[in-house]
C-alpha cells in the first residue's frame, strides 16, 4: 500500500511538471480574440490601448529603415560596426514600445494599411519557441501575381500576466 501511494504520488508530481512546461494549446477563438482586439486599437487610433496590448520592447526591422534618414543611418552602421549582423538582430531591432509610438506608429499604422489589415485574409498560427507559446497573425497584405510571390505582414503575440502583447512585427518577403 505504501509503494502504491508513493508511486502514485511520483506520477502525480511528474505528471504536474510536465503539465506546467507543456505551453497549453490556444484554440481561434482566442486567437482572433487577439487580433479582433487589437485591430479595434488600431482603427480608433488608441495609442494608450496600443501600448497596454504590446510588450515593452517590439522586435520590428522596419522600424529602422522607415525614413532616409533611418536608412543613411542604418548603412552607415553596417559600414562601421564590425559585427553590425549580430549587433543589430540582438539589440537594434528591438525598439521600446514608447519610442515604436512616438516613431513609427502614424507611419506604419497609416489609414490605408489598417484598411489592408482589416479586410485582407488572415492566418492564424499558434507556436512554441523554446517552450513559450505564441500567436501569430499573418495578414496577406500583397497579393501574389503572375510576376510577384505575394506578401505578407506578421504580427506576433505573446503572453505576459495573462495578456496577449504585441512582441514582433514583420514581413514575408
Amino acid at each position: 500500500m505504501v509503494k502504491y501511494k508513493v508511486v502514485l504520488f511520483f506520477l502525480l508530481v511528474v505528471g504536474g511538471v510536465n503539465a506546467q512546461q507543456q505551453p497549453k494549446e490556444v484554440s481561434l477563438k482566442e486567437m482572433k480574440q487577439v487580433w479582433a482586439t487589437f485591430l479595434s486599437a488600431l482603427k480608433t487610433k488608441d495609442t494608450v490601448k496600443f501600448k497596454r496590448l504590446s510588450a515593452s520592447k517590439i522586435r520590428c526591422y522596419a522600424c529602422l529603415e522607415n525614413t532616409p534618414e533611418e536608412e543613411k543611418e542604418l548603412t552607415t552602421f553596417r559600414d562601421t560596426e564590425e559585427d553590425w549582423y549580430t549587433a543589430l538582430y540582438t539589440t537594434k531591432i528591438y525598439i521600446p514600445v514608447d519610442l515604436f509610438i512616438a516613431e513609427d506608429y502614424s507611419l506604419i499604422f497609416t489609414h490605408n494599411f489598417i484598411g489592408l489589415l482589416v479586410e485582407s485574409e488572415t492566418i492564424y498560427v499558434n507556436h512554441t519557441i523554446d517552450g513559450v507559446n505564441y500567436i501569430e497573425v499573418l495578414v496577406t497584405t500583397t497579393k501574389p501575381t503572375k510576376f510577384y510571390e505575394g506578401g505578407q505582414h506578421t504580427f506576433r503575440f505573446v503572453k505576459q500576466n495573462n495578456t496577449w502583447l504585441l512582441d514582433d512585427l514583420s514581413t514575408i518577403p
